[in-house]
């Protein structure tokens, strides 16, 4: 599932150098539990 956010991420991991935080906020149940975790795995994926 591609969302818009995942774009705002990847701009957000390659120019931050894990310096800040991302606060990701919106209604209930859009899905950014959702698209945090699957930013995370693609990122753990790609580094190992």
């Amino acid at each position: 599932m591609k969302r818009k956010i995942y774009d705002e991420l990847l701009k957000w991991k390659n120019n931050s150098n894990g310096k800040t935080a991302m606060l990701i906020e919106g209604a209930s149940r859009i899905g950014k539990s959702y698209i945090a975790l699957e930013f995370a795995k693609k990122i753990i994926n790609h580094m190992y």
